[in-house]
């Protein structure tokens, strides 16, 4: 849900983020959904600089929530 609060917060939809970051927009929505588990170091590097906030802030939300 802190993917998905700072996706709406900025105003990005999945396809733009994953256009982002290169990946599917499947991996995006699986992220948003929590199907898939903590992203690998780069992609969370490439998520953080594509909402703009540092890796350390965007993994803090994703374990700790909103």
């Amino acid at each position: 849900q802190a993917l998905r609060y700072l996706m709406r917060e900025r105003d990005i939809k999945p396809v733009e983020l994953a256009n982002r970051i290169g990946r599917s927009r499947s991996y995006v929505s699986q992220l948003m959904s929590g199907k898939v588990g903590e992203p690998a170091l780069s992609t969370a590097y490439a998520i953080a600089d594509a909402l703009g906030v540092t890796v350390q802030d965007f993994l803090n939300l994703m374990h700790g929530g909103v």
